[in-house]
Parts: C-alpha cells; structure tokens; sequence
C-alpha cells in the first residue's frame, strides 16, 4: 500500500504493530489522524513549547530531537537543539549539490502548520546508518557521513 508508506505514522504504526522498535516518538497530528485500533475520536493535541522541551498531551519530548513532516515525500526535517546547548535549529532538506543541512542559531520554535513525528536525536558522533531492507534474521543497510555535522554530502 503506497499511501501508507507516504504516511510516516502510519509506517511508525505498522512497525510497531509488528513488534518491530521504532525510536521514541510522540505525533503532533493537525489532521485528524487517528492510529489505527484507537477508539479516539479525531481531535488535535495539546502542545507546549519550552526552551528545552515540548510537551504533546502532557508527554515530554527533550531537545535535541528531530521533527519529520509526516509527509514521506517531504523532505524537510529539523534537529532542535536544547537552549543549554546554545539552541537553534539544523534545516535538512534534499541534496542541492552537495549541500543537504543549515544551521539556523535563531530558530528555536518548532514549526506550528501542518503534522509533524518528532523524535529523539540519537548521537551517532556523525555517522549515519541508512537502512534499506531489513527481515526476520538479516538487515541491510549503509553508513556514511552525516550531513548534520557539517551540511555537506559526499
């Protein structure tokens, strides 16, 4: 089913479902998405934003951590650093040569249109793991630079 691979949640959903881990992660959801099996009726959470932290109906996610649009095709994810850390925000986007992040010191808010994953930031001393495929006793998958420590591609 493309749609539901088109739709992070529902992939995170899946995965989970499955007994497969996921990184920790909570939906900021502006759409009426409802998980599947929930009972909920549709409604938006309740966000709170702190220097080092926000809240989505009252779980804490601590910065730094990543915001995905949930959106697969859209390619525009965000690292936010906590204030004790100096703050500010890493944009990634798709590779324009070969360049793929900046650093923005004076953004700090998350973005507040649209639906969003976040996720913990993992600290990977700058490498990245690329997973391509992965079974029930074997994975693939590929490590490389990431463009977070210095906005370059190789």
């Amino acid at each position: 089913e493309q749609r539901t691979l088109m739709d992070r949640r529902k992939v995170y959903d899946r995965l989970e479902a499955a007994g497969i881990d996921v990184p920790r992660h909570l939906y900021m959801s502006r759409d009426g998405y409802v998980p599947a099996g929930s009972d909920a009726p549709p409604c938006e959470p309740v966000m709170v934003e702190y220097d080092d932290h926000i809240e989505i109906d009252g779980v804490t996610m601590e910065k730094p951590f990543v915001e995905k649009p949930v959106d697969a095709d859209d390619h525009n994810l965000r690292i936010y650093y906590p204030a004790s850390a100096g703050g500010g925000c890493k944009k990634l986007f798709r590779k324009v040569g070969n360049k793929s992040s900046d650093f923005f010191p004076e953004i700090s808010e998350v973005r507040r249109n649209g639906s969003f994953i976040y996720e913990e930031f993992v600290e990977t001393q700058g490498t990245d793991l690329k997973m391509y495929t992965v079974g029930p006793d074997y994975g693939h998958a590929e490590a490389r630079k990431s463009p977070t420590v210095d906005g370059m591609v190789i």
